[in-house]
């Protein structure tokens, strides 16, 4: 029963979290902004997305409001800080929120499901920049203990 207990407080707790391809392979999604926007839209007929140019990079970057389960919608924004590379911030969402995104990023977007790493703004603020890692098998609730565990682990519990 603890197991349990500590997986339901992750969700009491709301996070950034930055889902990107393997540090060592930046462009291992070969991903474009456009791109990301016309998976997100063929997700679901709900996806709403907004195109804008980054403050910092004079890049493209699109914002997006995505419905992930009935009634459950999250909200991020997708970059390419370098050509084909790729960052998805998915903002302000709990753990199963992310850990549902994720699913979605693994089986929709990367080329190869070993390829999706992940961080939370928690962890970047208490200057962790370790790169976690979303499991390449399994489904839902795999993908929630690994998120989990890294809140867990970037809390100091």
């Amino acid at each position: 029963m603890r197991e349990q207990r500590e997986l339901s407080e992750a969700d009491d707790l709301r996070s950034m979290f930055m889902f990107y391809p393997p540090v060592d392979d930046a462009g291992a999604w070969q991903m474009t902004v456009d791109g990301f926007a016309r998976a997100l839209s063929a997700a679901g007929p709900r996806a709403l997305t907004k195109y804008r140019t980054s403050s910092l990079r004079g890049n493209s970057v699109v914002d997006f409001d995505v419905e992930i389960q009935p009634q459950v919608w999250v909200e991020g924004f997708a970059s390419t800080p370098v050509e084909n590379s790729a960052v998805i911030t998915v903002v302000g969402a709990t753990v199963t929120e992310a850990a549902h995104f994720a699913l979605w990023l693994r089986s929709s977007l990367a080329p190869r499901p070993d390829l999706v790493r992940f961080s939370s703004e928690r962890a970047l603020e208490g200057g962790d920049d370790s790169e976690w890692v979303i499991p390449a098998e399994g489904g839902f609730e795999q993908v929630r203990a690994v998120l989990a565990e890294h809140m867990k682990a970037v809390d100091g519990e």
